[in-house]
């Protein structure tokens, strides 16, 4: 059995117009993909794509961004090998390094930040529009670049280390000040030793949990004579 004979130029037009037909339809879903409406209505994520979700989350990071400007951190801190060689060296000496440490530190702070010197070997670092989080996180950026200084009048081998007390707004009873707060930090953190960052909250949180209960056997009435009844 024989097939139907085409004549070649109806074949052509044939093959043509099919090739014409596919490539509409092709064009056609292309465009329906690329509609904005369809996409956002069919994706998953297509609410993010709607006016009022936009200005939500617009609103949203802009208070975010407000609350972190506003807030303020501060690390009290003091060199280890300050405090501990200080009454040896004479004045000067002690006034160099200390010069040269607080040098070191003031070029590893953010732009904004502000250092400054109290009592003996301590020193107070304010950090605007940071809390406690990242306050601690730029105190062990600087044990870090004091560990990497080599001061002759250590010797050579020796490592800078400092302790650091760390306070933020938005811990603590609100009636102590935030220095106050980062200075007792310090002094947990020296307690602990050498090289130490010790958050206000963390020792914060240890005061305010509850008393534990007293033991049984110290219980009223758990005495010798209660037994002996």
């Amino acid at each position: 059995m024989t097939g139907i004979e085409v004549p070649l130029e109806v074949a052509a037009l044939l093959c043509a117009g099919c090739a014409a037909a596919g490539a509409w339809v092709a064009s056609m879903r292309a465009n329906r993909r690329l509609d904005p409406r369809r996409s956002a209505a069919g994706s998953p994520l297509g609410s993010l794509h709607k006016p009022e979700v936009f200005s939500k989350a617009i609103d949203l990071a802009a208070r975010r961004n407000a609350m972190r400007a506003a807030s303020e951190a501060v690390l009290h801190g003091q060199i280890d090998q300050l405090h501990a060689l200080g009454p040896v060296w004479s004045s000067d000496t002690h006034a160099e390094v200390r010069e040269h440490v607080a040098a070191v530190m003031r070029a590893s702070l953010r732009r904004g930040d502000r250092m400054a010197h109290v009592e003996g070997n301590a020193f107070t670092i304010t950090l605007s529009g940071a809390d406690e989080r990242a306050a601690v996180r730029i105190a062990d950026r600087l044990r870090r670049r004091l560990g990497q200084l080599r001061l002759p009048q250590l010797g050579s081998e020796a490592r800078l280390t400092a302790s650091f007390g760390v306070a933020a707004e938005g811990f603590g009873d609100g009636n102590d000040s935030i220095e106050g707060r980062a200075a007792r930090a310090l002094e947990a953190a020296l307690a602990k030793g050498a090289d130490h960052v010790v958050p206000a909250s963390e020792i914060e949180e240890i005061m305010l949990l509850p008393a534990p209960a007293p033991s049984p056997s110290v219980m009223p009435g758990a005495g010798p004579s209660a037994s002996a009844a």
